[in-house]
């Protein structure tokens, strides 16, 4: 079956993940590797997405912008298993200093959203950027240089989850109702990682907690 956005609407009745998210899929990735290259100190373990969102909460009040919580777990997908990294209000897994190394040798797909809509997707591979956009404003692809243009066949792909990609006009306005859940599914397309709502209930996610100055870099 091909997946589409329809098959992410669940992530409506998860409200913090839906409002503020940040999810990461490398494959090959160890989570032990993964918290490393996120500079993260290991902070135990969570059981199921209820517990991840309490832990974050917590976090979140007794470090406001000082330190930020990830959580990793390991799942099947295309060619072997992936790393899931995932944040609630979280944007960490879309910093370039951070995620470039972590993609080199591999294939690396992330996506968050905030609840300002401020969102990005990116997607790597072997350490190289081969696509990033807004997925608010997805026809900003089509304007960008030929140095950045998106891989063959991406927008067509796009469209085939759920973006809509038609202009703008007097007589016709975009549908965003189903961003998030078409940028899911992108994920899945790339990945072969099929979230569910099963899954993040009975997943064991290892926690870290990164430092204000890794996530914002040098100076």
């Amino acid at each position: 079956m091909t997946v589409t956005a329809i098959d992410y609407q669940w992530i409506n009745d998860y409200s913090e993940l839906a409002d503020a998210y940040c999810a990461l899929l490398a494959r090959g990735l160890s989570v032990q590797d993964y918290l490393r290259g996120m500079h993260a100190t290991p902070c135990g373990t969570v059981s199921g997405y209820a517990d991840l969102e309490r832990r974050s909460s917590d976090v979140w009040r007794e470090h406001p912008g000082q330190q930020y919580l990830i959580a990793a777990t390991t799942l099947p997908g295309d060619q072997g298993e992936w790393l899931l990294g995932l944040e609630v209000n979280g944007f960490l897994g879309t910093i370039p200093h951070l995620v470039e190394p972590l993609s080199r040798g591999t294939r690396l797909v992330s996506h968050f959203c905030n609840v300002n809509a401020v969102d990005r997707f990116l997607w790597y591979e072997d350490g190289e950027a081969r696509t990033s956009f807004e997925p608010l404003f997805p026809t900003g692809l089509n304007d960008s240089p030929p140095d950045d243009s998106p891989p063959d066949g991406f927008m067509e792909l796009m469209e085939e989850v759920g973006f809509d990609l038609r202009e703008e006009n007097d007589e016709y306005e975009r549908d965003f109702s189903m961003t998030t859940e078409a940028t899911f599914a992108l994920a899945e397309r790339l990945t072969g990682v099929h979230l569910t709502p099963e899954l993040l209930d009975k997943a064991t996610f290892v926690t870290g907690l990164v430092p204000h100055s890794a996530a914002h870099g040098p100076g």
